[in-house]
């Protein structure tokens, strides 16, 4: 089946589908949409941005979708305005031009908020908003042929997405049962008012919103280094290791600082994640692994380090780790450490939406256990993204098989292939303490510095990071003593990028 069948089936829900069936079809449906088709009108094509979806049936009374009666992938000129791409509907309808709203009406489409245009150069121009998205379907009134806008094949890479509640559903001040009223002005025939005003509350606040996010920032796109001075404290840090890495960074050509107002020597935890070039998140940093009487001095304010080095930063309340958020595509990956941080239960969908919604990009949740040998659950511990679908995983599988097999499951089913780092058969005696660190290396651009440890696995691990990286430049670095701590390089450093060291 291809892509454009498979689309019209999945729009095609009826009127018994049952509401859980439907919100699976309506991430099917912004998958599809956002990575596999655009809107082409004349030479351009338009890739879906922003879109919202609204469909009822007995099972799934979302009285704020307008009636009406349709083929699937027909557009419909909504009454705002706006252009909708339709389900299948069907709906019985009067010549008083009023509907019957029963157990057998289903109808509903999808919004279009938001469009790309792509051009044969690559720039883009955003359209935004239903009605200049809907600007593409109106005849200009002049004798030249209308050339109707199609939805075409578009192949858009591995695209990922969040989600939020519907916008401009009611007016200021409005009450609900005022608009629910003024709704059923379109109907001869309804279900009861008030079972209707407490199903419009519940769907107001339905996630089916989707919103295509842009490209995240990623370690090859990085061109500087930021490492704690406690790193060459002789007394708390690695001298001697400081300047060894001090050294590797210079030879390299690598852009590196000091960081300011640290309390420990590892930098990663605490530091913003950067989502984009002028677009840093600062959270609250708060490990639980830190909060008893004896640590808790040595958790890091951020907002203090940040100061005068120009770096502005939105800020969200959640409690994230710096070494939990991998970016990966689209994606950002992490443990499922980050639900009993913040107390809530590991199937918390509500609070992955809203992880989703702070940092603005979907997010990937893979199993963590506690472990003797891992207090820290972070998931660049695990994995590191290598470009495209590609994703290089440490060697967790060679002590716990089953964790590691069901986290490369998950990222299999959002379209990774994982390659996993492997020892067990290849060396007589693996040192596990030392040698999952290896997947906690650090890239700056075309560079990747990684570590070692004497050892025999060393020259494996070279061998399948290159492989994952094959235009990269590798170093290698000794760091058993910090290793044993439970953190390597990406652990000790922030890699970021700042358009003054281009």
């Amino acid at each position: 089946m291809d892509n454009t069948c498979q689309l019209r089936q999945l729009m095609t829900l009826g009127a018994n589908i049952n509401a859980i069936g439907i919100e699976e079809r309506f991430e099917q449906i912004a998958k599809m949409l956002f990575e596999s088709f655009a809107i082409q009108k004349g030479e351009k094509k338009y890739l879906f941005k922003e879109i919202e979806f609204y469909f009822y049936n007995k099972n799934h009374r979302d009285i704020i979708t307008y009636p009406r009666s349709s083929k699937p992938l027909c557009w419909y000129d909504n009454r705002f305005g706006g252009i909708d791409l339709n389900f299948k509907s069907n709906i019985e309808c009067r010549e008083s031009k009023k509907y019957n709203l029963d157990d057998n009406a289903y109808f509903g489409g999808i919004l279009i908020r938001q469009l790309v245009c792509v051009n044969e150069v690559g720039s883009s121009k955003v359209l935004s908003g239903p009605l200049k998205c809907a600007e593409l379907f109106k005849h200009n009134g002049t004798t030249g042929s209308f050339n109707e806008p199609q939805l075409v094949k578009y192949d858009n890479g591995m695209v990922g997405y969040i989600r939020r509640s519907r916008i401009n559903i009611l007016q200021p001040k409005q009450k609900v049962e005022d608009k629910v009223n003024s709704i059923l002005n379109n109907y001869y025939v309804y279900p009861g008012k008030e079972k209707l005003y407490d199903d419009f509350t519940i769907f107001k606040g339905k996630l089916y919103r989707y919103i295509r996010c842009d490209k995240l920032m990623h370690d090859e796109d990085t061109n500087m280094v930021f490492i704690s001075p406690w790193l060459k404290d002789k007394n708390e840090g690695h001298p001697e290791f400081y300047q060894h890495l001090k050294g590797v960074l210079n030879e390299m050509g690598i852009e590196f600082k000091e960081l300011k107002s640290t309390n420990d020597y590892w930098a990663r935890d605490y530091m913003p994640i950067q989502l984009g070039k002028d677009e840093f998140l600062n959270y609250h940093y708060y490990p639980n692994y830190l909060v008893n009487i004896d640590d808790i001095e040595t958790i890091t304010d951020a907002t203090k380090v940040l100061r005068g080095m120009g770096i502005s930063c939105r800020s969200t309340n959640l409690i994230i780790d710096g070494g939990n958020m991998v970016s990966c595509g689209p994606y950002i990956v992490m443990t499922d450490k980050v639900f009993p941080e913040n107390r809530k239960k590991k199937d918390d969908a509500d609070f992955k939406a809203l992880l989703e919604s702070e940092l603005g990009h979907p997010v990937i949740i893979i199993p963590w256990t506690s472990h003797e040998d891992d207090v820290y659950g972070h998931s660049d511990g695990f994995i590191k993204w290598c470009g495209d679908n590609r994703i290089l995983m440490g060697n967790h599988g060679d002590c716990y098989p089953e964790e590691a097999a069901s986290i490369r499951r998950i990222l299999e089913s959002y379209g990774f292939e994982v390659t996993e780092m492997r020892f067990k058969d290849k060396v007589d005696s693996p040192c596990y303490n030392l040698n999952w660190a290896y997947i906690n290396f650090l890239q700056v651009g075309k560079n990747i510095i990684m570590p070692i440890f004497d050892i025999p696995e060393d020259a494996i691990a070279q061998q399948y990071i290159q492989e994952a990286f094959p235009d990269c430049c590798i170093r290698q670095i000794e760091m058993e003593d910090i290793a044993k701590k439970g953190g390597a390089l990406h652990c000790l450093s922030w890699n970021v990028y700042l358009p003054k060291y281009e």
